[in-house]
């Protein structure tokens, strides 16, 4: 029966192609508008990192100097987001067993040892302890972390990405092979798999939607060989270093060293806050610390609100969105209510020949779910051309952020065929109703 409804439903539509197409249509573009809203608000907000996004926290420690505080956020004073080289090594030090991390950043040019001079490309580096790996769980595709050994002295190991590996070694196994950032040879020790947390929530807010940088090292190493881009990373001193070398920079009040500690359980959090307080006191007592000891622990969400990669106000657009395909969805079921009632004469034959309402709902029904299923199909083709135009429109974002899923193809056809089936009902209804004799007399 499903058949004979389906083929009823195929005539119908080449009876009235210029309606047809324009229902269709009307649908496709409402659709289109708002799961391509939908696609990039889900994707720009969705936690990074569900597993671990309550046992990940970003650590502020209040350093800044006695003259003035670092920032006022409504009318109160904020910790500063970053921290100096001398706290980062402290917290290093002490909490064993706690997994922890300082972040940098740099960029140089970057090359394989087989590659001449000419074939370097300026990089965007990232240091870190080898704890980064475990707490954010990053997957490898060949190799592992770096040492315990080269976090402490700061050997010239090396983790990139499986695009990076791909440019320079030809996807193949690279571990054990050689790299030159800037004019030092580092060994590849792992090669990570693909991996785009989304927002990248460790970084910055303003880098939260690029691609993970594709070369870490010790945080250590980058120490050693004095790597340092002023350009690529935030830093700001209260008190200016004593000269302007790096050595200087490292022991200097200067902040420019992100945190992060993992802790399991709300008891963890609460001692660890307690160790930043004794922390603060002791620090206190060689002179520094000398503002109020606004010290925080932000978890992931938290972090992301905080540098406003999330907002309170970002669903506004997608109920807008949705309010633009339910004006659509109206204009169609317009369309519908005068399609079916130019087939009354055909209703009131099949009921005089024996069909019962039921088979009249039926048979309309699977004509508005080809309709909506058309205008799905349809509204997928809009919504990734609505995708590719805002990845062009915002470069910063790299591509992969702005594809469907799976998941958002089947939400998006799904979305369709119920939406058609639930604004094609009335037109059903009202042409289920159709008396036969009234429509027999016109025939």
């Amino acid at each position: 029966m499903l058949g004979y409804y389906i083929k009823l439903a195929i005539l119908s539509l080449r009876k009235t192609p210029f309606l047809s197409l324009l229902m269709i249509a009307t649908i496709a573009i409402g659709i289109g508008a708002a799961m391509t809203t939908y696609t990039v608000s889900y994707m720009l907000s969705k936690d990074p990192i569900p597993t671990k996004s309550d046992k990940l926290f970003h650590v502020r420690l209040n350093s800044y100097g006695p003259d003035k505080p670092f920032a006022i956020q409504n009318g109160q004073e904020i910790p500063p987001k970053i921290m100096t080289y001398q706290d980062a090594m402290n917290l290093q030090l002490a909490e064993p067993g706690v997994r922890k991390t300082p972040l940098a950043s740099f960029k140089q040019m970057v090359r394989s040892t087989e590659q001449s001079r000419v074939a370097a490309k300026m990089t965007p580096i990232r240091s870190a302890y080898r704890d980064f790996f475990a707490m954010f769980e990053v997957p490898f595709l060949f190799g592992q972390p770096w040492s315990e050994q080269a976090d402490k002295a700061g050997l010239p190991e090396a983790v990139i990405t499986r695009e990076l590996n791909d440019k320079l070694f030809n996807g193949a196994n690279s571990v054990g092979q050689g790299l030159l950032i800037g004019e030092h040879q580092y060994r590849v020790v792992g090669v990570i798999d693909h991996w785009y947390p989304t927002p990248k929530f460790y970084d910055y807010g303003v880098r939260a939607f690029s691609k993970p940088r594709d070369v870490m090292i010790p945080l250590q190493s980058q120490v050693n060989h004095t790597f340092w881009t002023a350009s690529d990373i935030s830093s700001r001193c209260w008190r200016e270093p004593a000269d302007e070398s790096f050595a200087a920079r490292l022991a200097s009040e200067c902040v420019w060293l992100s945190y992060w500690v993992e802790l399991g359980s709300a008891s963890e959090r609460t001692q660890y806050l307690d160790f930043l307080r004794s922390y603060s006191a002791e620090q206190r007592e060689y002179g520094r610390f000398l503002r109020e000891p606004l010290h925080q622990l932000l978890d992931v969400k938290e972090y992301l609100y905080d540098q406003k990669v999330l907002k309170e106000d970002g669903n506004i657009a997608i109920w807008l969105a949705f309010a633009f395909l339910l004006v659509c969805l109206l204009n169609s079921m317009a369309m519908m209510m005068a399609k079916f009632h130019s087939r009354a004469g055909e209703v009131g034959l099949r009921r005089a020949v024996g069909a019962s309402q039921r088979d009249i709902i039926l048979q309309f029904l699977v004509e508005t779910c080809i309709i909506g299923l058309l205008g799905g199909v349809a509204g997928l083709v809009l919504a990734q051309l609505g995708l590719s135009i805002t990845a062009q429109l915002y470069s910063h974002l790299y591509a992969q952020m702005l594809e469907m899923t799976f998941g958002l193809v089947l939400m998006t056809l799904a979305l369709a065929i119920i939406s058609a089936m639930i604004f094609g009902l009335l037109p059903t209804v009202r042409a289920a109703h159709t008396q036969p004799s009234s429509q027999l007399k016109s025939l």
